[in-house]
């Protein structure tokens, strides 16, 4: 049986992305909102916690369990908790600017 690791929302626009950014504020979660340069690798981790990455400008590479997934401007992924994951931001690609949440329960 495959575990489900993660699940993509691709947003036309981020106009709803942001909608969904206040629902999860309202529904307690904290949100960070970061710039990872081309190059930069945020090395293999886990969390007991759900994490919600919201993709604003330019995009990022992940890998998720096994699988590679690519994500741009407009895209949400959840990532379940324990699923070891990292991000990378490929030399091919420009900065990314994204917003990175966690539920505000858990001491983040």
């Amino acid at each position: 049986m495959n575990k489900q690791y993660y699940q993509i929302q691709r947003y036309n626009d981020t106009h709803k992305a942001y909608e969904y950014v206040e629902e999860l504020i309202q529904s307690e979660y904290k949100v960070y909102e970061l710039v990872h340069k081309r190059g930069h690798i945020v090395p293999y981790h886990a969390h007991a916690h759900q994490e919600v990455i919201v993709v604003l400008e330019g995009k990022m590479r992940m890998i998720i369990e096994e699988d590679l997934v690519d994500l741009e401007e407009g895209d949400r992924i959840i990532i379940e908790p324990f699923a070891i994951h990292l991000a990378a931001f490929p030399e091919a690609y420009s900065q990314c600017r994204f917003l990175l949440c966690f539920p505000k329960k858990m001491g983040v």
